[in-house]
């Protein structure tokens, strides 16, 4: 069943459309409490409730605080949808938080298109799936992006790299994003020879005869695109017929609790992501440190940090605030159409944005983020940083 949750501010219930001038400015918040990406969703809420009242506590929008209004889709992409239509027409919200997945974004965008108001995505990095449209934005690098920079990391540090094979799964569209297109041709352009393909569905669990079909080839990387569950499953399957070549994954894997979901056989998994949980800004360690303490009190268990998509939905509540700011919002129904049109232009006019993830260098005419990459290693139970690239400069 979807879920919606009322209006909340500071942990109280307001009404849904906000009419009074002092009154609430909403935002839409998209995400999913189940399905293919729960385990990089599930505490996205907290990331995004400890933003909201940053913001309110330094005097909200000219005086006037954010609230959230939330949409369970359970990764159901006709459900992203119909909380873009909810959002932009019952409740008057500014803006929208989300959607999460490449497969939500995909039905969304052209919905928030249409009624013009701006979404942007916590974790889609399909190449190009925002490209089209004027309200989309998405708070990640696509994994073409990103895979060109772990490559160059990997040059760098000198890891082998004499061939590779490429995993992907069949039914979500990052994972055919990746396997068919972002993998081959990086691969192809760094040199490196692909020696075999296999796919599965997201919910594969025995991987033995995808395997044995790349054993032969021994591959020093297998490239993995799609969820963290398939990678967990296809390591162990790995190891148990004695495959020495580590996974290679975009930041679909990016799970907090990867590398102890992993256990010994990840050893030497190599992802790429936009957020390192160790960052040593104060910033970042407050927002770390506050983040464990809420996530303990709502009873989560495994490596409390918060991960790339906390970090990420954090990052979108303050960017969409800023803009807010800017363009002196007032929510006023009349007004609607113009305010969200201000707020789109002035997310595209940001320039070199510290965050709690690094520097925002600014979002391209296609919609997506560009920021700095970090390349990380599974070892014994942690990431590990192996090596960074700063964003490209705004030329």
């Amino acid at each position: 069943m979807i879920r919606r949750r009322p209006l909340m501010l500071a942990g109280l219930a307001v009404p849904a459309i906000a009419t009074a001038q002092a009154g609430p400015l909403p935002l839409g918040f998209t995400t999913a409490k189940s399905g293919n990406w729960v385990s990089l969703t599930r505490r996205n809420e907290i990331a995004v409730n400890l933003a909201v009242e940053e913001v309110n506590a330094s005097g909200g929008i000219h005086g006037r605080p954010i609230a959230i209004r939330t949409f369970d889709t359970a990764s159901r992409p006709e459900q992203a949808a119909i909380a873009t239509r909810q959002f932009a027409e019952d409740d008057g919200a500014l803006a929208v938080i989300g959607p999460f997945s490449s497969s939500e974004c995909r039905v969304a965008f052209p919905v928030g298109d249409r009624l013009g108001i701006a979404q942007m995505a916590i974790a889609s990095s399909a190449p190009g799936l925002a490209a089209p449209f004027r309200f989309a934005f998405r708070n990640t690098s696509d994994e073409a992006y990103l895979f060109e920079r772990l490559l160059s990391v990997v040059r760098e540090k000198g890891i082998e790299t004499r061939n590779a094979a490429i995993a992907y799964t069949t039914d979500e569209v990052i994972g055919r994003s990746m396997g068919t297109s972002v993998f081959p041709n990086l691969l192809q352009a760094a040199g490196i020879p692909v020696t075999g393909t296999v796919s599965f569905p997201v919910a594969a669990f025995d991987m033995s005869a995808q395997v044995a079909q790349m054993r032969g080839a021994a591959p020093d990387l297998v490239c993995m695109g799609g969820p963290p569950e398939p990678a967990i499953v296809l390591v162990r399957e790995m190891r148990r017929q004695g495959m020495r070549g580590r996974i290679v994954g975009g930041t679909t894997i990016v799970d907090v609790n990867l590398p102890a979901r992993m256990g010994a056989d990840g050893n030497g998994t190599l992802v790429s992501s936009t957020h390192f949980y160790n960052f040593d800004s104060p910033r970042a360690i407050a927002f770390r440190d506050e983040f464990v303490r809420r996530a303990q009190a709502a009873g989560e268990t495994g490596d409390l940090r918060p991960g790339m998509y906390d970090a990420a939905a954090h990052s979108i509540v303050h960017f969409y605030a800023a803009a807010m700011r800017q363009v002196r919002v007032t929510g006023e129904r009349a007004r609607l159409a113009a305010e969200r049109a201000a707020i789109r232009d002035a997310l595209r006019a940001m320039r070199n944005v510290e965050t709690i993830e690094g520097t925002l260098a600014r979002f391209t005419e296609q919609g997506d983020a560009l920021k700095t990459t970090y390349v990380l290693e599974v070892r014994d139970g942690n990431f590990v940083l192996v090596g960074s690239r700063p964003p490209p400069g705004n030329a």
